[in-house]
């Protein structure tokens, strides 16, 4: 064979690799189609970095203190939130275990285990919580089972279903990084996750491992601490407008949504408030949550971080530039363990760990140059990751609304026929309203963390904010200019290029 062929050869053996190492129910964004730009994306990219930036300029202007907000709030009637949470707990078992059931009875040509599972837990849930608050601590199927496993062993004559292991301190939330970690490999990387046994096999599987853990650790400290949607819905949860309080107010502010590690292990009026009806759900505004939350701990900078990682090298592998690095990194892998497919799944994985790992030191660089500017005595770094959480909620929103509104017109169809494995079309929806849409959600997201991260300099470097702030500052305004060019790349076109049906 000359050298042509072999490189045609390997170049269709790499597209048919990279496509079977990354199955999806449906495109990240769902919209076939392109928008012309009015003006270059060069411009948008700079009118965003100059938002951001003045947006810098007038906190530090308008806010001199690091006062704590005081605002009011409005208590949802209990019989209404009763009735929702009834609701939920009810919608949760049914969503979790019937992906579970649809997956293991019905053949692998279905989609809806999928679709349940990735569009509606892995991507609409973490949109739900941070547009609306978090549904999760009613929502939960392995809260509503546990529940039901300790009722059944109390009218067994058993006082107590879990082995009361202490769970160690210093774990913090280290098990929860580490499966969230697997949840993205799984959904971004292993192959065969959009078939329907597979996604049954995957949800069974964590099902059994959460209920051990609650088993064996007690149920508040596994919750807090190890089940991956309790620790990223906690957070993003914060940033929207419903917040669950614990009816007396001396007690943990908020815990149902988030706390420290060992705060809940050690406090026994925060485990009996674990059940949802000695909580109040109470309405505030939007990002109010952010100011009222414990610091958070190295683990949860790290579980953050991840999800900003995960999400950005999900719309990177659209872009040229992910394309080069995937070649860059398959070459060796292929002459090392030639064209397989474990060569191809190696290859994914290598770059989905470089673009973590430039994620993580990124982070590790700014948190460096803000402590060296401040106040080392006072300076509370991981702190700072808190301030991530809008612009991961603004991502989040503009790389996979149109998947969630794709999921949701294709439900009723799917529950009908579980078979149906065409995907609804949303070229109804104009492509240049998704992309305003983008550009406002992520740089929207970027100011609330610019405020929130000035909010936290005040604190702690109270003569130093400005400056101390400006390490911060360079980070989003890099990564508003890196996620909207991400965005871009496969639905805007440059003013006055034709698009490609045409040319």
């Amino acid at each position: 064979m000359s050298a042509e062929r072999r490189r045609a050869a390997l170049a269709v053996l790499v597209a048919i690799g990279l496509a079977i190492a990354t199955p999806r129910p449906a495109s990240a964004h769902a919209i076939g189609g392109a928008f012309q730009l009015p003006v270059p994306l060069g411009l948008y990219l700079l009118a965003a970095a100059v938002a951001v930036a003045a947006s810098f300029i007038v906190t530090v202007v308008v806010t001199r203190r690091a006062t704590d907000p005081d605002y009011r709030t409005v208590v949802v009637p209990n019989a209404f939130a009763a009735v929702l949470r009834g609701l939920l707990r009810g919608l949760g078992l049914l969503w979790w275990y019937g992906a579970i059931v649809v997956g293991f009875v019905v053949a692998d040509i279905s989609p809806l285990p999928a679709v349940l599972l990735w569009v509606g837990f892995w991507v609409a849930m973490p949109i739900t919580a941070a547009a609306a608050g978090n549904p999760w601590p009613s929502l939960s199927p392995f809260r509503t089972t546990y529940g039901g496993l300790e009722w059944l062993a109390r009218r067994l004559g058993i006082e107590r279903l879990d082995a009361g292991i202490p769970y160690a301190p210093g774990l913090a939330r280290w098990p929860a990084v580490a499966l969230f970690a697997v949840g993205v490999w799984c959904e971004l990387i292993l192959p065969g996750t959009s078939v329907a046994t597979m996604v049954a096999a995957l949800m069974a599987g964590y099902t059994v491992l959460t209920l051990v853990g609650m088993m064996l650790f007690g149920p508040v400290a596994w919750l807090r601490n190890g089940e991956l949607f309790e620790v990223l819905l906690g957070w993003l949860g914060r940033i929207g407008p419903v917040a669950r309080r614990s009816v007396n107010r001396d007690l943990c502010a908020d815990c149902e949504e988030m706390c420290s590690p060992n705060r809940c292990i050690d406090c026994p009026e925060c485990a009996a408030a674990a059940d949802d009806g000695e909580r109040r759900a109470e309405l505030r505004w939007w990002f109010l949550g952010l100011t009222e939350s414990a610091p958070p701990g190295w683990s949860d900078a790290a579980f953050i971080v991840l999800v900003l990682a995960g999400v950005t090298y999900d719309g990177l592998r659209e872009t040229a530039f992910g394309a080069a690095l995937l070649e860059a990194l398959l070459t060796p892998i292929t002459g090392a363990l030639g064209v397989t497919s474990l060569a191809f799944l190696l290859t994914d994985t290598a770059a989905f760990t470089l673009v973590v790992a430039a994620f993580i030191l990124a982070f590790w660089v700014t948190l460096a140059l803000t402590r060296a500017l401040a106040d080392r005595s006072a300076m509370r770094p991981a702190a700072y990751a808190s301030t991530l959480l809008p612009i991961a909620a603004g991502y989040l929103i503009a790389h996979y609304l149109t998947l969630v509104i794709q999921g949701v017109v294709w439900l009723p169809s799917l529950l009908a026929d579980p078979l149906m494995s065409l995907a609804p079309d949303l070229g109804w929806i104009p492509v240049g309203a998704i992309w305003y849409l983008s550009v406002g959600a992520i740089v929207g997201g970027h100011i609330a963390g610019v405020v929130l991260a000035h909010r936290l300099a005040l604190r702690d470097a109270p003569g130093r904010a400005t400056v101390t702030g400006l390490p911060m500052l360079a980070l989003m305004i890099s990564y508003t200019v890196l996620s909207l060019w991400i965005i871009a790349q496969p639905i805007v076109i440059e003013p006055g290029v034709a698009p490609a049906a045409l040319r």
